[in-house]
């Protein structure tokens, strides 16, 4: 009988023990970590930390301050500009070619824009920033229409085409 209740006794106080006894809803239970927060930097110094130097410094903090890193500024926004010829800058566009003829009206040229394009266009087309205003035997010029320039004196740009080595 004395055998009986002493497993009788240690059923009952397994059973009892906090670890077995279910937890009251909302807790967490003792094993559970409270959510991850950002580590602290590798050097840092706690806030409640002095250290006592008698003229000595510290030999577990950094003597060299590390660099003020400077936010960069945010990227230009870009806009998408339009297929073929009205989406190649001025500053992109190569004249490779001038066809002029007694008619000033059937001047062509040869614009070569990046990625290999190749484009003809007249007196009056427009690229992204320019138009067209004058095809001379030699050069081009454009009337910058750029935003931001100021409308009482327009910019014009002579480009010329580019020439062969001899």
């Amino acid at each position: 009988m004395t055998y009986r209740t002493a497993i009788l006794s240690f059923v009952f106080g397994l059973a009892l023990s906090p670890a077995v006894v279910p937890q009251a809803r909302g807790q967490k239970p003792p094993g559970a970590t409270p959510p991850a927060e950002e580590p602290p930097p590798a050097l840092a110094v706690p806030k409640d930390y002095h250290y006592n130097a008698r003229a000595r410094r510290d030999p577990f903090v950094n003597p060299v301050p590390k660099p003020v890193v400077k936010a960069a500024p945010p990227p230009p926004v870009v806009t998408a500009r339009p297929p073929g010829l009205k989406g190649v800058l001025v500053t992109e566009a190569e004249i490779i070619g001038i066809v002029v003829s007694r008619e000033p009206s059937m001047n062509v040229i040869t614009i070569q824009a990046p990625g290999g394009r190749r484009y003809f266009a007249r007196v009056g087309d427009a690229l992204y920033d320019a138009v067209v205003k004058n095809i001379k035997s030699d050069s081009v010029t454009f009337a910058v229409t750029a935003q931001g320039l100021d409308e009482k004196t327009p910019r014009e740009l002579v480009r010329k085409m580019r020439g062969e080595n001899k």
